[in-house]
């Protein structure tokens, strides 16, 4: 057996196991790169040298950015203002509450955003203000899309990036995916407002606000010179990812630093924010691409794709057709899987077929994120249900922004960057 189709059986395991959901995903990824050196496919350092890589130590700086900001009481104190000058209006609750949470996606995690407002808009609710389900679910989305506007708002783009940074392709700089991740973004708020409005009413419109929520009184004192502090350091970082002075997790990591050292967060607590099974999973899953590539299962599966298309496909229609593909798998496993299974393929057979690999790779990684369907699409999603959503209550809410997201991604991409060279 040789090692291109060994390395192809490793990596279907891997999927496997991604999808069966029995590990965690950071154990599975990084199990195959066990693998890969095991059985030989590649070296310890082509399976394991991405634990290093740019793309990992950005997406640790990140998170402990996120962190401070969380910890000084600086995203609390954002939220709280929302609702205060929201006077009890619950549309202006949408709105305030979405481009909020969008916008702070764009840098921190989305699930931490999420857990910064569902027990602000959960206390409203059971103190009989607002109905809770019905702002819940617009700022889960709008974290998810706000998420995918900036490279640094969520991990599959990171993971999008790891893997045109080893094919020497062009790479996406901060804020490449904000003209359509932003456009994506308004039009959820305006079907949030609209569309997904009357939806709500009917598939839970009469249903209680409890879920497994229990809404806590917390008596946190904060000090407003921390919270001014991680405000300046938040904003310096936001304009060094503008100006990309210094390289992306340079910045990143300096930024937490600083956090540390001003004592915005301790360092211990710093360490504690860290979600390591998904710095694991971004590594692992990097390391696997790239002894899938050394071994010569990535030309194996573009080979099959190819076959399955024809060699007189379009380019427009291959597009439609990585990004329905992208879309439809990021409803059911991680978008950073989704990722490496797609993405691979396309970074295959561009060259061959003269196409923008930078535009190909910006639509497919867009659609990845903006999944919303089904709450196994996002933790943000699967920890929006506490609030007493069912599981296919996301589909029917969300099914139509979704093809609407398409829509817009297979017209915008090409519309803006063209898909040939």
């Amino acid at each position: 057996m040789g090692l291109d189709v060994l390395s192809l059986i490793i990596f279907v395991f891997c999927i496997v196991l991604f999808v069966i959901d029995k590990l965690p995903m950071g154990t599975t990824a990084i199990l195959g790169c066990v693998l890969m050196v095991i059985f030989g496919v590649c070296d310890f350092k082509t399976a394991f040298g991405q634990m290093a890589s740019g793309t990992v130590v950005l997406t640790i700086g990140v998170m402990m950015v996120g962190a401070a900001i969380s910890e000084t009481g600086l995203a609390k104190t954002i939220g709280a203002w929302i609702i205060r000058i929201s006077k009890g209006s619950e549309t202006k609750l949408i709105i305030g509450t979405y481009l909020v949470s969008a916008l702070m996606s764009a840098f921190l995690t989305n699930s931490a955003v999420l857990a910064i407002f569902i027990p602000i808009i959960m206390g409203l609710s059971r103190a009989g203000e607002i109905k809770g389900k019905n702002l819940i679910m617009p700022i889960a989305i709008a974290c998810v899309l706000g998420g995918a506007t900036t490279l640094v708002g969520s991990t599959q783009q990171m993971t999008a990036q790891g893997l045109l940074e080893d094919s020497g392709t062009r790479l996406f700089k901060t804020f490449d995916f904000t003209p359509v991740g932003g456009i994506i973004t308004l039009v959820g708020l305006v079907y949030c407002l609209t569309i997904g409005k009357v939806i709500a009413k009917k598939v839970w419109g009469n249903t209680d606000d409890n879920g497994e929520y229990d809404v806590k009184e917390e008596t946190t004192e904060y000090k407003k010179s921390k919270m001014i502090i991680v405000a300046v350091i938040f904003v310096a970082t936001v304009v060094l990812y503008i100006t990309e002075w210094l390289p992306l997790a340079i910045t990143s990591t300096s930024a937490a630093l600083l956090c540390i050292i001003t004592g915005c967060i301790s360092q211990k607590k710093a360490i504690q924010s860290v979600n390591w099974n998904i710095v694991g999973r971004l590594a692992g899953c990097l390391g696997l691409a790239k002894a899938l590539e050394a071994a010569g299962g990535t030309k194996l599966i573009a080979a099959g794709f190819r076959n399955i298309i024809g060699n007189s496909v379009s380019p427009y229609l291959l597009f439609c057709i990585l990004v329905l593909l992208v879309l439809v798998t990021s409803e059911f496993i991680s978008n950073s899987t989704a990722i490496l299974i797609v993405l691979p393929i396309l970074l295959s057979i561009a060259p061959e077929m003269g196409l923008n690999t930078y535009a190909y790779a910006l639509g497919i990684t867009i659609a990845s994120g903006v999944a919303l369907s089904c709450p196994l699409a996002s933790s943000t999603l699967g920890m929006s249900m506490v609030v007493g959503y069912k599981f296919n209550d996301y589909f029917k809410h969300s099914i139509l922004l979704d093809a609407i997201s398409y829509t817009l991604i297979i017209t915008l991409i090409p519309l803006f960057y063209g898909l040939t060279v």
